[in-house]
């Protein structure tokens, strides 16, 4: 199955969500709602000024998420990068890697020097893929003033410059 990455269209709203919020609450307990985050519920809107891509399979159903959210003095926030079980370490498909790669070409076309992420700390895996792509932890209080970082509890900030 070969999944194809596209921009963020509202007919795929109610899929984002239901992928977004079984990985937070099913795998990692979260406890969050879709209205407990400001992009979940209307993300065209959020994402208007940045972008978000979905990956689908080829029944059409959405398999990866992520965005960007722009801040200022040319720095990003990557928000929502989640990956369906099934597509998680399938080496044919690489779905996290081409999607963080999708977001990395904008990220760059737009001039952006450094990209944001914040991850819960029960997401090993994802935090073993930002270290391998090059983000560095950094401490809370140094991301800038205007990102809106969630009420978690042990969240990891990381930090990439881009060349």
């Amino acid at each position: 199955m070969k999944t194809s990455i596209q921009t963020y269209t509202e007919s795929y709203q109610k899929q984002v969500e239901t992928l977004v919020l079984g990985v937070q609450n099913d795998e990692f307990g979260l406890g969050l709602t879709a209205q407990d985050q400001p992009d979940l519920p209307n993300i065209a809107e959020f994402y208007k000024n940045g972008c978000f891509w979905i990956a689908l399979n080829n029944e059409n159903q959405v398999m990866g998420t992520i965005g960007i959210e722009p801040l200022t003095d040319g720095q990003a926030v990557l928000r929502k990068m989640f990956l369906n079980k099934s597509m998680r370490g399938d080496k044919d498909e690489n779905l996290a890697q081409r999607l963080f790669e999708t977001l990395l070409q904008y990220a760059k076309g737009k001039g952006y020097e450094a990209l944001w992420l914040d991850t819960p700390p029960p997401a090993k895996a994802a935090h073993r893929f930002y270290e391998r792509n090059g983000f560095d932890l950094m401490p809370p209080e140094s991301a800038p003033s205007s990102y809106k970082l969630p009420k978690i509890s042990g969240l990891k900030i990381y930090r990439l410059l881009i060349k």
